[in-house]
């Protein structure tokens, strides 16, 4: 299964680089929306509006991953068929066509963690606790790396038996009009009381 924010990925990679990086993974990463408006404000002038379109919508793809722990709808047995994993010791896991590797630990249907292995690392899905990121800012490289580890997660928590239904936007502006009163709630309590009082001396973006 290919989703269509999978397809953005590519747009993404062509202007991740050394200069954009960190912005990207605030924008993608971070739980708060203040931040992630001002990556995205900075980015603007760098990127072309399509590449942050699909920035955007991965990011609503990674705010719908579930943290563990979470339980499943379904059994291990039927899990490890749907998802066409293995049994390894503790974990069920399979080799991705890139080389990467995601392992799910499970007790039952409780899934204790999704991780996900590279020849020299491991990277849990979820940070604990997951109050500033989505995701485990390592897996960010990995995922825009990657043409198949995000279609693979979103196969793994799927095949669990879990909704997985993440907001999809056709233009930056919807994205904007969505969380706009979250945003401006973030600068209240950024700058200590509402914004609407007084005149905020933010640097130009």
């Amino acid at each position: 299964m290919r989703t269509a924010t999978s397809g953005g990925i590519e747009r993404i990679r062509t202007h991740y680089d050394d200069e954009t990086k960190d912005l990207f993974e605030v924008l993608l990463d971070a739980t708060s929306q203040t931040e992630a408006n001002f990556a995205l404000g900075i980015l603007m002038r760098q990127v072309p509006e399509k590449t942050l379109v699909a920035a955007v919508n991965l990011r609503e793809v990674l705010a719908s991953f579930p943290h563990p722990p979470f339980p499943m709808r379904v059994d291990e047995e039927t899990l490890m068929n749907s998802a066409g994993l293995t049994k390894a010791g503790a974990c069920m896991g399979k080799i991705l066509a890139d080389g990467l590797e995601l392992h799910v630990m499970t007790a039952g249907n409780l899934v204790l963690d999704i991780i996900v292995r590279t020849p020299d690392a491991k990277y849990y899905l979820s940070p604990i606790p997951a109050t500033e990121d989505f995701v485990t800012v390592g897996l960010i490289d990995l995922i825009v790396e990657s043409d198949v580890l995000l279609d693979e997660i979103v196969e793994l928590i799927t095949a669990m038996g879990l909704v997985f239904n993440p907001k999809f936007y056709l233009s930056v502006e919807d994205w904007h009009l969505e969380y706009a009163k979250e945003a401006m709630s973030g600068l209240e309590d950024l700058f200590g009381e509402p914004v609407a009082r007084r005149k905020l001396d933010l640097p130009e973006v």
